[in-house]
């Protein structure tokens, strides 16, 4: 291509790049990564499980991603990819290692007893009420784990479903129509719900919690099992019959 006709290009290429700008237009995807959870450790130190036990998180997890879609009436914009995972698995590890002194994270059963982490749901949402130069951002997340544990012998003991959820409503300038500070309020929600999960699961493991019998019982496969606190789990996990090749 001659030399005139290579400036002529570069110059309309010029022009249209700054016409998609000022018209809010944008062909890079947009992601935010959810930054580590501060978890609190809420004074279990003083009561740890000294039990062994392996520790199993659904390979899900430390992969979660989710494609989010902005939700307006009479607007579109682009989708933004939440990564997830990464924060989610430490936060479960941090919170099983609040608890239990010996837990082993694996990637396989492998008959012994086991705490297994899974990913019911993920759910973040971004809702925009557009409203000229600043417009109402509603931005939720809610995360649903399932807690199980399971003995050596493989028989399934109990399981029940943490749940973690936050929101927040702001109101964002977006010039031109274009969304901004979406990410990093959907980040915030995130970590936020992710926290509020691992509260939950904290609250299952709490000996001085009410309802750790209910919880047990009302799942459990082991007609025979007396539950008082959750240490009375992993004495059965411990005493249960060995497994037999």
């Amino acid at each position: 291509m001659p030399a005139p006709a290579r400036s002529v290009t570069r110059m309309l290429m010029s022009i249209l790049c700054s016409l998609a700008f000022l018209g809010g237009c944008s062909t890079a995807p947009e992601k935010t990564i959810v930054q580590d959870p501060d978890i609190p450790d809420s004074g279990t130190i003083e009561h740890r499980i000294e039990e062994p036990i392996d520790l199993y998180i659904e390979p899900r997890i430390p992969s979660l991603t989710s494609e989010v879609l902005p939700r307006a009436a009479g607007h579109s914009y682009p989708e933004v990819t939440v990564v997830a995972g990464p924060a989610l698995e430490k936060a479960l590890l941090t919170v099983t290692r609040q608890h239990f002194s010996r837990a082993t994270a694996v990637t396989a059963q492998d008959r012994k007893p086991t705490l297994i982490y899974r990913l019911l749901a993920f759910k973040p949402t971004i809702v925009v009420k557009p409203g000229g130069l600043r417009s109402q951002l509603d931005v939720s997340a809610r995360v649903a784990i399932q807690v199980a544990m399971q003995t050596a012998t493989g028989e399934h003991l109990f399981s029940t479903t943490a749940i973690g959820t936050s929101h927040v409503s702001d109101t964002r300038f977006t010039p031109n129509g274009r969304l901004k500070g979406h990410g990093e309020l959907l980040e915030a929600v995130t970590r936020n719900a992710i926290i509020d999960a691992t509260y939950e699961i904290s609250k299952i493991f709490d000996n001085g919690g009410n309802d750790i019998d209910a919880r047990i019982r009302a799942s459990a496969t082991v007609s025979d099992l007396s539950i008082e606190t959750f240490d009375d789990v992993i004495l059965y996990l411990r005493t249960a019959p060995p497994v037999i090749d």
